[in-house]
Order: C-alpha cells, then structure tokens, then sequence
C-alpha cells in the first residue's frame, strides 16, 4: 500500500511539474510576442491567460479527487493493516471507508484473518508445550534433587544450565554456582576437558558415558564423577556430570592400600627369608598347608583388584595419554617424546597423566635432563610405561638410584585430588614397585598399569575383503642409488612409514584411497606424537564389503578434501625420509597414479618390509602383517586403519632391521641390494629359503 501511494504521488509531482514548465512556455511565448496595432495580441494573451486558469483548476480538481478516493483509503488500509500485524483484532468490517479499495481491503482483511487464526494456533501450540515443558522441568527437578548425587548440566561451551542441590553441597559452594556461568571456576578444568575429548572421539557405538576423579577448584575436595554426552542430529551439544564427594573415602582406602601394601611386601620377605634360611615346610612361618608362595601371589592379585577396581578407569590409548603430558610441558619445561607401539591402557587418564608429569619435573628437577621418552610395552596380559632419558656419568649407582627413585615418588601431585603423591596416583593403578633400570645410554623408570579390558585387541573380521595382493607391479619398487644416503647406517636413518586404507584391491579399475596414514621413525624411535592422518574423499561410492573392512563409510568422506589435496601435505611430511610399508607396491600404485593431478613426485627411497622379511624368514613362514608381527613379537591393536597398520609396520620394520644386522646387513645400499635381489627371485618364481 506505501508503494502505490509513493508511485501515485510520484506522477501527480511529474504532471505538475510539466504543468508549470507548460505555463512557463506560454508566458514566455506571451510576453515575447509584437504587440499588434490592432490589438489582436491583446486578446490572445487573455485567451491564454483563461486557458491557463482552467487548466490549473482541472489539475487541482484531479489532484483532491485522487487525495479523496485513492489516497486517503490507502492511508487508511495501511494503518489498520499495521496495526493488525502488531496484534490488533482485524480490519474494520465497514469496507465503505476504503473508498474504491473496497475490493483490495477485502483481499488484505481475508490474509488478515488467516493470519490471525494462525497467531491463535501458534499461541496455543505454545502454550502447550509450555505448560509441558514446566511439568517436566518440575518433574526432573523432583528428581534430580532425590538423587544422592550432585548434577550438572552445562553446554558445549562449559556453561552451567542446570543443576540440583546436592551440587551446591557436594562443591561447597553458594553464588559461584549459576545458570549461564563457566563450570571451571567451580572444578578443575584438566580432567572434564580431558574426559569430554574421549567421550567426543569414541565412536557411537561404544559406551557413552565414562568416569573420572576430579576435584574442586580449591582443591579441598575430591569428587568422583561421570560424564554423558547430549547429543542433537549427531552434534555435541553439552553434556551431563554426576558426582559424589568421595574425599574422605579416597583418605580411607588409600590409608587402608598402604597397609595393605606394607603386610604383603612384609610377609613376602618372611617367607623368602624362610625359604632361605632351609627352614621346613611346616613350619608355621612358611604355613602347614598349601605352598605359601602360591598363597601369597594369590593374595597379591586379590589386592591388585581390590586396588583397580574402586578407582574409576576406563581403556585408554597410550598415544593419546602421552600426547598430553607433551602438551602440558610449557617453554622452559623437559620435552617429552611420545615412542613407540601405542597400546590400550585400563586407568584414570587423569591422575595417571598427572603423576607422570610430576615424576618427569622430579626427575629433570635432580638431574638436570631436559628431554624424555614415553612409551608403552605388553604383551596382552600386562603394560608397562617407560619413561626414560639419556644416562649421565655416574647414574649407575644402584643405592644412589633407589634413594632418588624413593624421593622422586613422594612428591605430591602437581594441583588437587587431596594431596596425593606420584607414589598414591600410580598404586591406584597396580601393586607392582617402580622400578629404574638401565640400559646401554639411556635410566628406564617402569610403571605397570593394567591393559585396556574392552575388547581392544584386534581380530581378524568374519566378513572381510580377500588379501591384499602380495606381489603386486613390482616394477614400482625399482629403484636407483641411493647416493650419500646409501652409506648411512639403516638404525641413523630417517623413516616415513606410511599406509592406505581404499574402497578395493584394483588401482586400474576406479579404486581409490579412502584414508592415508603415517608415522615417523627418528634415530631407531618411533615418534608416536608426530603422526601424519588423512580421512581421503574417493569420489565414488565405498563398497559395503570395504566398509566391513577399515570401517570409513561414505558419511564420512562426504566433507573430506581429495588426494589430489592430500598428497602434496603427504609429501610435506615426508619430505626426504625413506618410505617404509608393508607390500609398498600396492599402495604406490595407488599414490602413483595420481601424482600427476595433485603436482608432486615421490622420489623417495623405498622399503618394503614384506620383501625385507621374506629375505629373512623365507617365503613359507607367511608374509602378511599379522604374520610377521606374530612372528616377531609385536603387539597388535587398532588393525585395518590406515594409522594402526602404519604404527605396526614401523614396529615391525625396527625388529626386521635389528634382524638384517645379523646379516651383515647394516645401511641402506646393503638394505637396497637385498630387496633388488629378492624381488628378482619372486619375479623368477624361486626363493631365497
């Protein structure tokens, strides 16, 4: 309605405006004219003149006689129909004051209508769902302040948005618990991020819910919690905490660990003194009934449960815990390496990552090391972490050692959880001692934990895709000199040892790599924190039957960048590094067919630990992964991923090297004529065993 009258003010302007410009010529026409003797001009002026008169009244006339029919009723429609828009109840029913709108107001007043029946709808909907949602938010809350324990609810931004009263008891607090205020003023920020990360990583198949200890920001509390995820549409939206003040419990069986503790290690001394001293089976020291050394492993193993299972642990991979240590050390601090085979860990992430950390400060602290190593060994009944660091002049001191290894234990914790020390965090954990060993170069500290429970070792699927095809274009594998690096020692040299993960076995046939993974290996060290991992989108669709297999379905891929953009950050990780996988053929041909697309060139050096171990073992003992791996003593986890696959392959190219040293077989060149000449048989159909 504004704009047609704007657009009808605008013409009545335009039309005066040439109306005045009109009247303006004949004037000009008039006053210039000769005046004739006869005075005929005369009369032509006052005819003009009339003209002129007559016509202003005409456009005077059209002007009120628009003003009256048109304009005012517009006016008049757009205010009743503003006002219906903020809430009034309609047009005005006597259309006659709409003047020759009258057919435009009936249009306006039938939208109007229904507008305001929808309004009316709405309203009631609202309503509704109102009175519900106050009748569920009273219900919950009945419950939640029944419950014995504290409840927060907070957003993905770790803002508070619900809470009960046992939360304000359980934090000791009053004000400082809010709607809409940050959850870290009240609880320690590390361990509820930290336990928010593997709640948000793991998949949505497993468990959604996982405990931890934290404590309150004061830390005079200690609080054993448990955290679900809120989930939307399969995003984050916040997540829910329940927790229990567990300090004077933690006090109580820690005093009751320790004692526990202190009468096995006294009864074993008695018993192996005994034993020592020749004294007879039934002597009461020893016991008249069943062999004591039994009795006593028996009895260690009941308390070593005992001691894991009321501190709340979940399986935890030991990449992802070292990697935080890493994180927490600042500029100044010791840096922490990540090593070795990754393996699944049964702990609390976060005391356990606090008392590392605090036992790598005590230890640079006394001896001045500034670079350490983490890593992780088993063999699927028990792990152990290792931290180690270069040993220094006058470290082999055995007494000296235990005296420091003693102090270094009893250091507290570096923030809450009541006071604990480095020795309390890890007996939460296992009964087993920390010992500190040595070997050629380097003070090795292990701490045995107990392994991951659910299920994380790796079986072979039921369903899954036929091998991979052994020997594959071996041609791709053949390559020139080595140059200066072919002399290098193979234990000095630099490795990128890499994997694929892709829709099928056939490179020439439209397959394409899904995923594409790798890890370094620096001065025989298998660099855990420095590894290269790229979800891959193939452009095509994933066979169900590949899916079954590594697990990357097309959901996945959907927002992920091609190879074509994956292989030049590859080749920015690899840089000059020997390229190290198992069966390389097979996923060169896939890299090498793309090359071109993506504008790089991998010229790197290539082994091939397949052919490496088919030198050794002969090609009867079974050449796949899990083969060798077997075969050499490597754990297994995380197979059929692109990353896993890597980790073991670079596990299993450190046992092959240390193998083709007893060869003779020390560097590359060595390493290079060994693969020529094995490739160069199977072409021939012979082998070396």
């Amino acid at each position: 309605m504004k704009a047609y009258r704007q657009r009808a003010t605008m013409v009545l302007s335009v039309s005066a405006i040439l109306y005045l410009v009109a009247v303006a010529l004949i004037l000009e026409s008039f006053l210039s004219s000769p005046v004739s003797p006869d005075g005929a001009a005369g009369a032509a002026g006052e005819t003009a003149f009339l003209i002129l008169c007559a016509s202003a009244m005409l456009v005077a006339a059209v002007f009120g006689i628009f003003r009256l029919l048109v304009d005012r009723p517009a006016r008049r429609l757009a205010a009743d129909l503003a006002a219906v828009l903020h809430g009034g109840p309609g047009l005005s029913q006597d259309f006659s004051r709409y003047g020759v709108l009258v057919d435009l107001a009936r249009t306006v007043d039938l939208l109007a209508s229904r507008l305001i029946d929808a309004r009316g709808r709405e309203d009631q909907a609202i309503a509704t769902a109102t009175g519900a949602a106050e009748t569920a938010k009273a219900r919950l809350a009945a419950i939640l302040n029944d419950l014995q324990e504290g409840v927060v609810v907070c957003n993905a931004r770790h803002q508070v948005v619900l809470y009960n009263q046992n939360a304000l008891r359980a934090l000791h607090v009053g004000g400082e618990l809010g709607l809409g205020r940050p959850l870290f003023g009240l609880v320690l920020k590390e361990p509820v991020l930290h336990i928010f990360d593997v709640l948000a990583h793991r998949s949505q198949t497993g468990p959604q819910t996982a405990p931890f200890v934290t404590g309150t920001a004061d830390g005079r509390t200690i609080l054993q919690g448990r955290m679900s995820l809120v989930r939307a549409q399969g995003e984050i939206e916040g997540y829910v905490i329940s927790f229990t003040n567990v300090t004077e419990s933690v006090q109580a069986l820690s005093r009751r660990d320790a004692l526990l503790r202190r009468l096995l290690v006294f009864l074993r001394s008695v018993v192996d003194d005994a034993r020592a001293a020749g004294r007879p089976r039934d002597d009461p020291v020893i016991g008249a009934t069943g062999d004591p050394t039994d009795v006593l492993a028996q009895a260690t193993a009941d308390f070593r449960a005992l001691l894991t299972g009321w501190w709340p642990m979940i399986d935890l991979h030991s990449a992802d815990l070292f990697a935080w240590v890493a994180r927490r050390m600042g500029a100044g601090d010791p840096v922490v390496t990540p090593t070795g085979l990754p393996l699944w860990l049964h702990a609390d992430a976060y005391s356990l990552a606090l008392a590392l950390e605090a036992l790598i400060r005590a230890v640079a602290a006394t001896t001045g090391v500034g670079a350490f190593d983490l890593a992780a060994e088993g063999d699927g009944r028990f792990c152990r972490i290792l931290l180690s660091w270069m040993a220094r002049e006058g470290d082999a001191d055995d007494a000296r050692e235990q005296d420091a290894l003693r102090h270094w234990l009893d250091r507290p914790l570096s923030s809450g959880l009541g006071g604990m020390t480095i020795a309390d965090a890890i007996g939460h954990h296992s009964l087993e001692a920390v010992v500190i060993t040595r070997d050629a170069e380097h003070s090795i500290l292990r701490i045995a934990v107990p392994p991951g429970r659910e299920g994380q070792e790796w079986t072979a699927p039921e369903d899954k895709l036929p091998p991979r095809p052994e020997f594959f274009d071996f041609d791709l594998l053949a390559q020139g000199d080595a140059g200066m690096a072919g002399k290098t020692l193979l234990k000095a040299l630099t490795y990128v040892v890499f994997d694929t993960e892709t829709t099928g076995l056939h490179p020439t046939q439209g397959d394409e790599v899904v995923s594409l993974a790798a890890v370094r290996i620096v001065n025989g060290r298998i660099l855990t924190g420095e590894t290269f991992n790229r979800i891959v989108n193939p452009g095509r669709p994933i066979p169900i039957q590949s899916v079954a297999f590594h697990g990357i379905t097309d959901e996945m891929v959907t927002d992920k960048p091609p190879l074509s953009v994956v292989l030049p950050q590859f080749k920015a990780y690899a840089a000059d590094a020997v390229l190290v996988a198992h069966n390389a053929a097979f996923d060169l041909k896939f890299i090498r067919m793309r090359e071109a697309a993506a504008g790089v060139a991998f010229d790197n050096t290539v082994l091939d630990t397949m052919l490496l171990s088919s030198f050794l073992d002969g090609s009867t003992d079974g050449q796949s992964l899990d083969a060798i791996a077997d075969r050499y003593g490597v754990h297994v986890t995380d197979r059929h991923t692109a990353l896993g696959d890597s980790l073991v392959t670079a596990a299993v190219l450190l046992r092959l090297i240390d193998a083709l040293e007893t060869r003779g077989i020390v560097t590359l060149d060595q390493a290079m004529s060994t693969l020529n000449m094995t490739m160069e048989l199977h072409n021939r159909g012979l082998s070396l065993s």
